[in-house]
């Protein structure tokens, strides 16, 4: 009889014991998950800070080349061959904004892209889908593209981080507005990317629509330009005279 009190107590006393550790526990995974909530608000609001801080520079670039620029204009004034030359290698670097009628193509993730996580890869576009719209646009004849005022030039990367599209590793946001100067609509449209896109716009609907326009801005691009490899050639050689009683 003197047993039973004996294990009722020490019974009462493991059950405190086992609901002071639960407490225990459980307000230390809530501190936890408060601790990692602050951490992730931090970093968000610093990766915000810093994204504002690039935009700055890339803007003070931009200008500072539009000075150099100009700076050179004024100081080729008295060899109108050298100021041409200079401005043809300005549009081809890209470091100059340009302007003229053009396209604008719009790519857009499907409706369903948020609601399916397993087709999400199907749903929505991706960084090979921009690279191929890109490449096809070069192949129509484009002189200029821009995406998302994001300037192409011979260095960018168009690649994914996770499941953020980057260009010139700025991280874009759907849906994606590829603006392009000089590309022949018709012969893009003729390409097998466009037709494939159609495709996806009937499989899986993602958006996709091609739009002629009079007049694409498409801005100087605002990235450093370090090449490894090109080199500036030697001048090509003069042209002959034509032999006599040639053309």
């Amino acid at each position: 009889m003197t047993s039973a009190p004996r294990i009722r107590g020490s019974l009462a006393a493991v059950l405190a014991l086992v609901g002071f550790l639960t407490l225990v526990a459980s307000s230390g995974v809530k501190e936890a998950k408060r601790g990692a909530e602050s951490r992730r608000a931090g970093l968000v609001k610093l990766i915000h800070t810093r994204q504002g801080e690039v935009e700055n520079l890339g803007k003070q670039l931009v200008q500072l080349r539009t000075d150099v620029a100009e700076a050179r204009r004024r100081l080729s004034t008295s060899s109108a061959d050298e100021a041409r030359r200079l401005r043809e290698v300005q549009i081809w670097a890209g470091t100059t904004a340009m302007s003229g009628p053009g396209l604008e193509v719009r790519l857009s993730d499907s409706a369903e892209a948020k609601a399916s996580e397993s087709d999400r890869e199907s749903l929505s576009v991706q960084d090979a889908d921009l690279q191929l719209v890109v490449n096809a646009l070069w192949a129509a004849g484009a002189e200029a593209i821009a995406v998302n005022g994001q300037r192409l030039v011979a260095t960018s990367p168009i690649r994914a981080a996770g499941e953020t599209i980057t260009v010139n590793f700025r991280p874009l946001v759907p849906p994606y507005k590829v603006e392009v100067i000089g590309a022949d609509r018709k012969l893009f449209e003729r390409s097998e990317v466009a037709q494939r896109f159609r495709q996806w716009v009937e499989d899986y609907g993602l958006g996709f629509a091609v739009k002629q326009k009079s007049k694409i801005v498409v801005p100087a691009y605002a990235g450093t330009l370090q090449l490894s490899s090109a080199r500036p050639t030697d001048p090509a050689p003069a042209d002959p005279p034509p032999s006599p009683g040639g053309r």
